[in-house]
């Protein structure tokens, strides 16, 4: 662990892809990723859109079936009015039961409204050449949904409250979507950040789907939200924050350190939580000041279950509370976390895990 801090430390400005830190960290991503593939955990969001987000592309991939939904078949998303939705989720593949054969072809996304109805999504795309899972993206109130058509080929976005339906001006081929793409939805559900390929050189585009605008984001940045007129986007290889305008522009801020599992910005437009990667069994948030780089104070997480571990945060209830995702044993919960005390409180329970993908508002 000596020589792995002494090569993080050592992160060079232009270090090449292939060096120690690099490898830990995408190692450690590629590893949770397929742990969250596994073993991971869902929030379920209360009427005030409780939003959670787990660092690396924020797609939380639950274990089991969803016993209210899962035992018989829903109805497709109407057009029109449905109403803010709680999370959307994609059905698992089927496994014969003699054959032991793996049928994938049934599988779709649903979304589930406050209120408890589910429908079917048939229209999003579920997967690509190379992409397993095509993302979708929810809007941090729950009105919001945007979704990839194939039949369009370009991303569509439901108003499902007041009903409209917009569908990007910008096409995008298919086979652009790859491996770990990712997608996120602007509050108003006006813009949409597409990244093609996680971690990749290949830049992702800024979208505004009345004007058909774009915006190149640069290769190797991941939108950690879209609001208040820009987008989030951090560079881990570099741990770099950049704020740009949905106009483009902007300038990346340098952190002292080596940074994973981002919260979105605070209320006060200034700081932003995160785990710095050598602390990562430590239980301990990094609390940055978005405007000049620097670390403001580490946060201990006081209250949470023996033997259980961060798997990232999420949004800000208030000016000194942030959300953190947290899993163990007996289960995935969502914790409010007072970065002034340090105290936790249980804000939801994630219920079993599953083995669908689960996407939560606000969730890049």
């Amino acid at each position: 662990m000596t020589r792995l801090r002494s090569a993080l430390a050592g992160l060079a400005e232009e270090a090449p892809l292939v060096s120690l830190a690099d490898a830990a960290i995408a190692g450690h991503r590629r590893r949770r990723r397929t742990r969250l593939a596994l073993t991971g955990v869902a929030a379920v969001t209360t009427a005030a859109a409780l939003v959670v987000t787990v660092a690396a592309g924020a797609v939380v991939l639950p274990r089991g079936a969803d016993p209210a939904t899962e035992a018989a078949a829903v109805p497709d998303l109407p057009d029109g009015k449905v109403g803010a939705i709680s999370r959307a989720y994609l059905t698992p593949c089927e496994v014969g039961k003699k054959t032991k054969r793996v049928d994938c072809g049934a599988v779709e996304w649903r979304v589930v409204t406050r209120s408890g109805r589910t429908y079917g999504v048939p229209q999003a795309l579920t997967s690509s050449r190379d992409d397993p899972r095509v993302p979708v993206a929810i809007s941090r109130d729950g009105r919001m949904l945007a979704y990839y058509s194939r039949a369009a080929q370009a991303h569509v976005v439901r108003d499902l409250v007041g009903g409209a339906e917009v569908t990007s001006p910008v096409k995008v081929e298919e086979d652009r979507i790859g491996a770990g793409s990712m997608l996120a939805l602007s509050d108003d559900g006006r813009y949409l950040a597409f990244d093609p390929r996680e971690g990749s050189k290949e830049p992702g585009l800024l979208v505004d789907v009345r004007t058909g605008r774009t915006v190149s984001i640069p290769g190797r940045y991941e939108v950690i939200s879209i609001k208040d007129g820009a987008a989030e986007l951090i560079r881990y290889r570099k741990t770099d924050l950049w704020l740009m305008p949905v106009t483009g522009g902007g300038k990346p801020v340098r952190f002292d350190g080596t940074f994973i599992m981002f919260s979105e910005i605070a209320p006060d437009g200034r700081t932003v939580a995160a785990v710095e990667f050598a602390e990562l069994n430590k239980r301990r948030l990094t609390l940055l000041d978005v405007k000049t780089g620097r670390t403001l104070r580490k946060v201990s997480i006081g209250g949470l279950p023996k033997g259980s571990g961060i798997d990232g945060t999420g949004i800000w209830l208030s000016r000194k509370e942030v959300t953190v995702v947290v899993s163990g044993r007996s289960g995935g919960h969502s914790y409010a976390l007072d970065v002034t005390t340090g105290k936790a409180r249980r804000w939801a329970d994630l219920g079993p895990a599953r083995k669908h993908a689960t996407v939560l508002p606000g969730v890049s």
